[in-house]
């Protein structure tokens, strides 16, 4: 009997530390759920962390976004120094200019380490606002390629390329949506760090593609082509080429746009200029005639932005660049840029920014193709009195190289083309052949520039 007893003893220590064992597991399981449910990424903790980084944020937001209420006036727009008042009494801000001027804007601050940022147009986001195109906040420059909106690109909203940015004007803040940019047919205009400036001209379709005639050019679209225009403005449908690639017959003389050229420069890459308007819906072409700069050496970027500043008087930075042969204007326009494409004008990009200017005409004034020269006499770049669409001097000052071969070659293989001061029989459309090495007073360029 006492073994017996012995046993059951025995048996009971076996069962409690058993039961012990188990109690502990069970402990640690519940302590692990427990720790998991307070830390971990979505525990507890850090649930609360977070609600309380969110609320400090909005928090931020939310005195900002009082301070700018606060100082908009009657006229519905920020008042600049009550909007200085009105942040400087927030606790914990950073970044309010000793005085705010409407170039600041969009304006980042910080409250409690928080960035926000307040839109000119009073509308206030937590976070660093980028805008379309990552703009230089001193420049306004364009950091990387992109559309003044973010969108993808097209005829009616064309790609700024990277080293450039919109102006309008003089103003160069597009980008953040304060200014509304001038519609795509009154010539909207880029420029470069240098202030070398540019117009898009867009383009509907390219001459024979899916059944693109000259007849959708002359119902009003614009296509990209090469073109004669008739004494009433009018596109003649008989001279103008059917085809791409087609001869122009003018003045009893052949032109046409060869890829191999025939002793001028041809275009650097015709083909793909043409697929690039295709895709992109335009091209750039040169807001001003080729300039030299004011230390009087040679600026090789054509069509120096410098020269003209919306109607004030060209500087001495502003001497037109004339006595230019063909190859060297082709030399200087091709490679200015490592961005985008560049090229001396060909005749597609001519005569279809013609075509585009004269449908953008008041039906009151002279068809843009038959535009007489304004001045009689040589002057400086961009001081005519000629713009149309923001382009200037294409019907007056000077002629202007393409990358047109003449036909034959022998009696002079290059092409000029445009208005000239010194004859009142020279207009936009009309064409004129040259030697290589000739390059007189009235004989300049510009140059193009393709996605």
């Amino acid at each position: 009997m006492l073994k017996q007893v012995k046993k059951k003893k025995q048996r009971n220590k076996g069962i409690t530390l058993i039961a012990l064992v188990i109690t502990i597991i069970i402990l640690l399981i519940l302590a692990g759920i427990t720790i998991s449910t307070l830390t971990g990424d979505n525990g507890i903790l850090a649930k609360a962390s977070e609600a309380k980084e969110k609320t400090m944020q909005a928090n931020a937001e939310e005195q900002v976004e009082i301070a700018v209420t606060g100082s908009i006036g009657t006229d519905g727009k920020i008042h600049n120094g009550n909007l200085k008042t009105n942040l400087d009494k927030i606790e914990n801000i950073t970044g309010v200019p000793n005085e705010i001027a409407d170039n600041d804007f969009p304006l980042i601050v910080n409250v409690d380490g928080y960035d926000v940022t307040i839109k000119k147009d009073g509308s206030v986001m937590l976070g660093e606002y980028i805008a379309p195109g990552n703009p230089d906040k001193t420049t306004g420059i364009y950091k990387e390629a992109s559309t003044i909106n973010g969108k993808e690109g097209n005829k009616n909203n064309p790609v700024i390329p990277e080293g450039f940015k919109p102006i309008n004007e003089g103003k160069a803040n597009w980008g953040d949506g304060t200014i509304e940019p001038p519609g795509i047919h009154e010539g909207l205009v880029i420029e470069d760090d240098e202030g070398n400036q540019y117009v898009w001209i867009p383009v509907d379709g390219v001459l024979g593609d899916n059944g693109i005639t000259v007849q959708n050019a002359v119902d009003g679209e614009i296509i990209l082509g090469r073109y004669v225009f008739t004494y009433q403005g009018g596109i003649n449908i008989s001279a103008t080429p059917s085809v791409p690639g087609g001869e122009i017959v003018q003045s009893r003389d052949n032109y046409v746009e060869s890829i191999t050229g025939g002793g001028n420069t041809p275009a650097n890459n015709l083909e793909g200029f043409i697929d690039s308007v295709r895709t992109n819906g335009g091209y750039y072409i040169a807001r001003y005639e080729a300039s030299y700069g004011a230390d009087g050496k040679a600026n090789f970027k054509a069509s120096n932005g410098y020269v003209d500043q919306y109607g004030v008087t060209p500087t001495e930075e502003g001497y037109l660049w004339n006595n230019v042969t063909q190859p060297n204007a082709a030399k200087a326009c091709q490679n200015l840029y490592t961005t985008i494409n560049s090229d001396l004008v060909n005749s597609y990009a001519w005569d279809t920014a013609i075509l585009f200017i004269q449908n953008n005409q008041d039906e009151d004034e002279t068809p843009y193709s038959q535009q007489a020269s304004l001045n009689t006499n040589l002057t400086n770049t961009g001081n005519t009195g000629d713009i149309q669409c923001n382009i200037y001097d294409m019907a007056s000052n000077c002629r202007e190289w393409t990358t047109e071969t003449h036909n034959p070659t022998t009696n002079g293989p290059c092409t000029c083309i445009g208005g000239s001061y010194n004859s009142n029989f020279d207009n936009p459309n009309y064409r004129n052949y040259r030697a290589t090495t000739i390059g007189g007073t009235n004989d300049t360029f510009r140059s193009i520039l393709y996605l």
